[in-house]
């Protein structure tokens, strides 16, 4: 009796081997992501996430396949949004363990999508700080790349922002031009469903080396009454500026001026100021501090 226990036990497992090898169609459900579509500029409206198939396989595989539930990954086409399942045949047959065959009663994959809302920022630079080596300095203005951060979400929701701006950071010891990665300070985090269209920018120092020049200028009076004469002690005031070395042969046209209102307000005492001067230089100082103006009726 015992053997023939032991006989009925090997014929048993010989054929469920038998069995469970051969080639057979089973039903299988294959979990499905769509990927490859732009998640910041659209939301997901709906989206197929199981594709039920009828694949050839052997028994085995079937069983082994049930515990592991394969996901397909599919990537949507750029002006579309479905997939014929026809096409997705190799894939399938490579995501399911032993598949010999595969055919479904799905015809596609779809995915609805909904552009969100959008609204559009420079970025600002209030809280970079710069710092340069000795006599460098800026060379014109800084430039952000891109010059401007698109945010997408709910119109609602992008009207109580009210600006985007570079992180709060430092830039110490700049002595020649160069390109900053800088992370954005990112607001969007405090709102629900609020993208970037980009999260850090490029900003792009154009620095020179300067140097300190000293120019003679005649101060004018500005808003001066014709009928009488004015006498100026002195009647030059001396400008330093800082000039950067490709422009020391430029000749740079300045005018230093005071007030005429101001002379019987001030005893004649007046502050020079600078009030033109071209834009490739940098202001020092103005001497004297003060000068002294007559006036002659």
């Amino acid at each position: 009796m015992k053997r023939f226990l032991v006989i009925l036990g090997i014929t048993a497992l010989v054929w469920l081997g038998v069995s469970m090898s051969e080639q057979g169609e089973y039903p299988m459900t294959v979990r499905v992501e769509m990927v490859g579509f732009d998640t910041v500029r659209y939301a997901v409206v709906s989206t197929d996430t199981v594709l039920p198939l009828k694949v050839t396989i052997s028994g085995f595989n079937a069983l082994v396949n049930s515990r592991r539930r394969p996901t397909l990954e599919v990537p949507m086409p750029r002006n579309g949004n479905a997939v014929a399942v026809s096409s997705l045949r190799t894939q399938l047959l490579h995501s399911i363990l032993g598949a010999k065959e595969v055919s479904s009663s799905v015809d596609s994959l779809r995915v609805v999508l909904a552009p969100r809302g959008q609204r559009t920022f420079k970025p600002r630079l209030d809280h970079v700080k710069f710092s340069f080596t000795e006599q460098h300095g800026l060379y014109g203005e800084p430039e952000v790349r891109p010059s401007e951060v698109t945010l997408y979400g709910p119109d609602e929701v992008l009207a109580q922002i009210g600006e985007v701006e570079i992180a709060s950071t430092s830039i110490r010891d700049i002595s020649a031009s160069g390109t900053y990665v800088l992370p954005l300070e990112p607001v969007w985090r405090s709102y629900a469903d609020v993208y970037p269209s980009c999260s850090e920018v490029e900003l792009y120092l154009p620095v020179e080396a300067y140097v300190e020049k000293e120019y003679s200028v005649p101060v004018t009076v500005l808003g001066a009454d014709t009928t009488v004469s004015l006498r100026l002690y002195p009647e030059m005031a001396r400008v330093r500026v800082w000039v950067a070395q490709r422009d020391l042969m430029r000749e740079p046209e300045f005018m230093v001026a005071v007030n005429y209102s101001d002379i019987f307000l001030n005893e004649g005492r007046l502050a020079p100021r600078l009030v033109e001067f071209p834009s490739y230089v940098r202001p020092r100082t103005v001497e004297p501090a003060e000068i002294q103006c007559v006036v002659i009726k």
